[in-house]
């Protein structure tokens, strides 16, 4: 509907069109036709549209104008990035929010003032909305850049060696080429809210100073735009939405070596609307053994109170609900050394080389730190230096099972229990674990909404589907296809699952089968790894599969990826090997064609 807009009589601008597209995507059909009879009404009667739905556009230089531009794969950045360019239009300059996916990095000479939001993906990887950005400015093409002002936040997590790198590595591609920071980078760990906030006070600070004196009123100009900005959701992660467990209930045979669930979450009276490639964020507590246990190896007395974020809680209150015991992150094993007056760990740690350090963080949790290397004698913890080692608790957030359209209100999760013994002691995730093997029928879970627009269903229907997953990243095709069957939309769909056998672990195998029995599926392709004696992946069936993917993509079928890091990077190459095969592209070639699915956005990933 949206790309009807970009037309060469349109009335819109880019940005306008992106902003419709923003706020009235969310709009059910009730809602859009009520605002379509409200405006039409207003203006049959000659009466004007309001303010509230369209404000006036006003004319802006790029000089006048701060660019908040964001990439994220997940999202946060994007939510971070309108709320500064909210702040900003309420502060009354010119502002203009974009996405570094949808923009040319060639804009870049034209702009002197902006604000970037980048996240961080994988090991130290740009986020693809940022893959074109970072390529043209490390490239002999790169512009110089003397006349831009520009600031960063970086969104990373400290778990990773490789913390907030693409924003760090963006900032340097930017000075390197002459820009000039105006304020001091801010580097998010996954708390970042709070951190986010402030930075975004800097940069609005920043407008009203210097974007006055080059506009002459931007305290009291009109801000060019149209917004119908919906309201502000009610249930956050500050704020989560109590849901009622339904159903729990093992979706893996009894002989696998996977143990996950299905389970299904009741969200009635929540006001919360998804749509089937969203995510759902759960607030799970530690388990209760493994927090009993650092109590006791630390000596610490488990009802001694401490404040944080102006609370107070208990030592047991604050380890269970407020501080993460299963990441580790190299603040935490170096802070832990100092506390613990533990050298060896120090120089233990200190003596591997990164993929040491990555997999020393990744194979442990806190306690094993505390059980290696227990505190060098006594009052060397207490509540307060309890809450200043550790890092704050994180949600977990899972790719929603289900579609609203389906199941009503209810929310569908596909949780796999996460199990490591990488160091001969078995070592289990906190919220897979909570969801999987605690919580029951009648239970409320904390939860909350964490859309995705970079994973969605194409506005076109009637488009091919190739859908690759491993494991639970089946999950948001279920949604899918739930989505699909409720519209009677019919496009062609071919998945390719991967997992280790076919008889205990096709999760939803049922109903994968009827839905292609019915026709609403075209084809699946398992690769089930552990079937034969060589090891077979998803990776393999798309790279087997190059004529055939080839006349999918010429069809103009989207391409979506879910699941673990390392899966989504070989498919990755599987399908420009693909490309290459089928196209008879040289590697450059192929890498070209690659890159240009993502620009046109029919390259959809969900990895974690």
């Amino acid at each position: 509907m949206f790309q009807a807009l970009r037309t060469d009589n349109s009335p819109f601008t880019e940005l306008q069109i992106q902003q419709l597209q923003q706020g009235l995507t969310g709009l059910d059909a009730t809602q859009s036709a009520w605002l379509s009879g409200f405006i039409a009404g207003r203006l049959a009667s000659g009466g004007s549209v309001p303010e509230a739905v369209v404000q006036p556009a006003a004319v802006a230089t790029p000089a006048e104008t701060l660019h908040v531009l964001y990439a994220s794969q997940t999202g946060n950045g994007e939510v971070v990035a309108e709320e500064l360019a909210e702040r900003a239009r309420q502060a009354g300059f010119a502002v203009e929010l974009q996405s570094m996916g949808s923009t040319r990095p060639a804009a870049i000479k034209k702009i002197r003032h902006a604000a970037f939001v980048i996240s961080t993906h994988g090991e130290g990887d740009p986020p693809d909305d940022a893959v074109e950005w970072f390529e043209y400015l490390s490239g002999s093409r790169a512009p110089a850049l003397k006349d831009l002002k520009f600031s960063v936040l970086a969104l990373g997590d400290r778990s990773y060696s490789e913390f907030c790198a693409a924003g760090v590595d963006f900032e340097k591609l930017l000075t390197d080429q002459g820009a000039a920071t105006f304020s001091t980078r801010t580097d998010c760990d996954v708390d970042y809210e709070a951190l986010a906030t402030e930075w975004s006070g800097s940069v609005v600070e920043y407008g009203r100073e210097h974007l006055a004196t080059e506009s002459g009123a931007a305290s009291t100009a009109a801000v060019g735009r149209l917004s119908v900005v919906p309201q502000a959701p009610r249930w956050t992660r500050a704020n989560p939405f109590a849901a009622t467990v339904e159903r729990v209930q093992k979706i893996t045979g009894l002989e696998s070596s996977k143990h996950v669930y299905h389970l299904e979450l009741s969200l009635e009276d929540a006001g919360l609307d998804y749509e089937p490639g969203d995510s759902l964020g759960v607030w799970a507590p530690n388990d209760h053994d493994l927090v009993a246990r650092v109590i006791d190896r630390l000596g610490v007395d488990a009802d001694e109170s401490v404040e944080v974020d102006a609370h107070r809680h208990s030592v047991h209150e604050l380890l269970t609900r407020h501080r993460e015991l299963t990441r580790l992150s190299a603040d935490t094993v170096t802070g832990y050394a100092e506390r613990a007056g533990r050298d060896d760990l120090a120089a233990a740690f200190e003596g591997l080389d990164d993929a040491g350090r990555r997999d020393f963080i990744e194979q442990r949790q806190f306690i094993d730190l505390v059980e290696a290397y227990p505190p060098a004698g006594t009052d060397r913890f207490d509540a307060a230096g309890l809450a200043t080692l550790l890092r704050p608790l994180a949600p977990r957030s899972y790719s929603i099972a289900s579609s609203g359209a389906a199941v009503g209100e209810e929310v569908h999760l596909t949780v796999a229990t996460l199990f490591s013994d990488a160091i001969g002691s078995e070592r289990k995730g906190v919220a897979s674990h909570y969801l999987n093997h605690h919580v029951k029928p009648g239970d409320e879970v904390p939860v909350f909404l964490e859309p995705n627009r970079r994973f969605r269903l194409p506005e076109d229907r009637s488009l091919p589907l190739i859908l690759v997953a491993a494991g639970t990243g089946i999950a948001p095709y279920r949604a899918f296809l739930q989505q699909l069957e409720e519209e009677g939309a019919n496009p062609d769909v071919w998945l390719v699952f991967g997992n280790p056998h076919l008889r205990t672990d096709f999760l939803y195998q049922r109903e994968w089968l009827e839905w292609r029995k019915r026709g609403l599926v075209t084809r699946i392709d398992g690769a089930f790894s552990r079937d034969q004696e060589e090891k077979r992946y998803v990776q393999h069936v798309v790279r087997d599969e190059a004529v055939r993917v080839n006349e999918w993509l010429d069809r103009g079928a989207h391409l979506y990826l879910c699941g673990g890091l390392s899966m989504g990077k070989a498919v990755e190459q599987s399908v420009q090997q693909a490309l290459a095969l089928g196209q008879g592209l040289s590697d450059e070639g192929a890498a070209e064609a690659f890159a240009e699915l993502r620009r046109q956005g029919r390259l959809l990933k969900d990895l974690y």
